[in-house]
């Protein structure tokens, strides 16, 4: 799910920082939470948490399931769920920290972390998690997406994922006489044998939620998006040179893939017009009913096999500075990462990777190559950095920035130094 209407970042930044600052001034707390969290009782038996999200299928109840179970357990407060529609979601939670009336904890995805941090409303969970004895039950890259560059931190506690990976026709391959691509140069060279008599080789999808293909892309052939520092380093000549290569695949991509989203994408996939397909697990239903086993579902090509990455995108869960029920939240939320829960939600309609180790290994995920190569991928998989500037870039200015490269009106260099800019806003 991305969000298309949350683009104001430094008004919003701006916003909640104000808030942050004027909640502290009225409780006398520090703005990370961390006084406000200490003073709370663990005993929540009577309180009611104030939870928002947002579902992807609203006709599917496996979150209001989840929340009446942890309701009729006793030994701590309740769960009140307030779902707001998607393509409201920041706008609303913002609006509602910046007034006071925000929730005490709620539903997040990595990308966003970054403008929340810096605007001092999310509480440190760190400590918590180090004395948690399900700690060791969570996958250990999973963490990494609750952190934000450069610091050991972390604001968000890991719940369900995504790895993106690639899909490629095995018979339009074969009748081209040409085996999985291993590295980038490999899809590059396969390109133009795929190309032709109304077929071509892949979508390079300029369109909305084609920055996430693209960064898998990147991810894996090397690109770094920040140093260890936390210091944005997109634009570095290993960037630039992978990002070109992905550049070059518009010659080989079906009319229309600059500005195509991924209705197009995958319509072009399932007719056989297209050999590869960047996604992830929620496109494997609709493949493997098209295609059977005659699609191959390999990592994304990297420059160094013996380094793969990919993108992630992770949906978490914060706890809010401002709440004074941070004790029942944390319950809450690490409950929902409990063997049965996590299975429940994983296989739900609306489920993704699963983000613990034992239910990883579940039936349910083992059973097609599909999910093994995404949760292996995971293992090495890179999220969008948690900056402030991430949510804009990914919502707003990587389609046209790309799209102009795309049509020849700007560099591959003067695409990731706009890019570079706009994430170190």
């Amino acid at each position: 799910m991305r969000h298309s209407s949350w683009r104001r970042a430094g008004a919003v930044c701006a916003a909640l920082t104000a808030a942050a600052i004027a909640l502290a001034g009225c409780s006398g707390s520090s703005s990370t939470g961390s006084a406000a969290a200490a003073s709370q009782s663990t005993d929540t038996s009577g309180q009611t948490l104030n939870y928002w999200l947002w579902v992807d299928n609203a006709t599917d109840q496996t979150w209001q399931q989840l929340a009446d179970q942890f309701n009729a357990e006793s030994g701590h407060g309740k769960v009140q769920l307030q779902v707001v529609p998607a393509a409201q979601y920041l706008d609303k939670l913002q609006t509602a920290l910046s007034s006071g009336n925000g929730p005490d904890a709620a539903r997040m995805k990595d990308e966003w972390i970054g403008q929340f941090v810096k605007a001092g409303v999310l509480a440190p969970l760190s400590k918590k998690i180090d004395a948690w004895s399900g700690k060791s039950s969570v996958i250990g890259s999973s963490w990494d997406a609750g952190k934000v560059p450069g610091k050991s931190e972390i604001y968000m506690m890991p719940h369900q994922n995504t790895a993106l990976y690639m899909y490629y026709n095995k018979k339009l391959f074969s009748a081209a006489g040409l085996d999985a691509p291993k590295t980038q140069a490999d899809v590059i060279a396969d390109a133009p044998k795929l190309t032709g008599n109304g077929h071509y080789a892949f979508d390079v999808r300029g369109g909305a939620g084609g920055q996430d293909q693209w960064a898998a892309w990147m991810y894996a052939g090397g690109a770094q998006f920040v140093d260890s520092s936390g210091k944005v380093t997109l634009d570095s000549p290993t960037g630039e040179q992978v990002n070109q290569s992905y550049l070059d695949l518009v010659k080989f991509a079906p009319p229309g893939s600059a500005t195509a989203a991924y209705a197009q994408v995958q319509s072009n996939f399932l007719s056989g017009t297209t050999a590869m397909m960047i996604h992830h697990v929620g496109s494997l239903a609709a493949v493997r009913k098209q295609f059977g086993q005659d699609v191959g579902v390999i990592p994304v090509p990297g420059n160094d096999p013996s380094k793969p990455s990919t993108l992630q995108t992770m949906s978490g869960n914060v706890i809010f500075t401002s709440s004074k029920k941070q004790e029942l939240a944390w319950q809450w939320e690490t409950w929902l990462l409990g063997d049965a829960q996590m299975l429940k939600m994983s296989t739900s309609p609306q489920g993704q990777l699963p983000v613990t180790t034992a239910v990883a290994a579940n039936d349910a995920f083992t059973k097609d190559e599909g999910y093994q190569v995404a949760l292996k991928a995971a293992q090495t998989a890179q999220s969008w950095p948690q900056l402030n500037g991430t949510t804009n870039v990914v919502n707003a200015t990587w389609s046209p920035t790309i799209q102009q490269a795309f049509g020849g009106q700007s560099s591959s260099a003067q695409m990731l130094q706009k890019l570079s800019a706009d994430l170190s806003k």
